[in-house]
């Protein structure tokens, strides 16, 4: 049975060769799809002659997009560098945030951020808000427990 299978995959093959030989002679209508012949190969990669059954189409390369350079933040980017060399080195730049005093100058994650703040301020917090803080704690101290890649 397998060498009959065999016998008549042969025979539709050997139909079926003349037919990929015809699709890959060069045709009027594809030659604008082919990329510039390289010097040194006979045909170029996109050209249907180098063996491939389609054409390849070469795309153009992306448009740059327009950039604002004058944004808000891109013009004040760097602004306070010099105030340690204009001021004597008085004053540290992160001194300059302005923002919550357990966020100045400081990075980190939610967890590492509710804890920095318990610490910092907990004492002065209302018992509801100290409670909400706890609660949000314990939440993302499981959380980050369980998943992530930072166990």
């Amino acid at each position: 049975m397998a060498a009959l299978v065999r016998a008549a995959g042969r025979a539709l093959l050997g139909c079926a060769a003349p037919l990929l030989r015809a699709q890959r002679s060069l045709s009027s209508g594809s030659a604008a799809l082919c990329g510039p012949v390289r010097p040194g190969l006979p045909v170029p990669l996109s050209s249907p002659l180098a063996g491939l059954t389609r054409p390849i189409r070469i795309r153009e390369p992306k448009k740059r997009k327009q950039v604002d350079r004058w944004t808000e933040k891109r013009a004040l980017f760097g602004v306070y560098d010099n105030v340690g060399i204009l001021g004597g080195f008085q004053l540290h730049p992160k001194q300059l945030i302005v923002g919550p005093t357990w966020l100045r100058g400081w990075q980190g994650n939610e967890l590492q951020r509710c804890i920095r703040k318990k610490k910092m301020v907990g004492n002065r917090m209302f018992m509801e808000d100290y409670h909400k803080l706890n609660k949000r704690i314990r939440y993302l101290y499981k959380r980050f427990n369980r998943t992530g890649k930072h166990r």
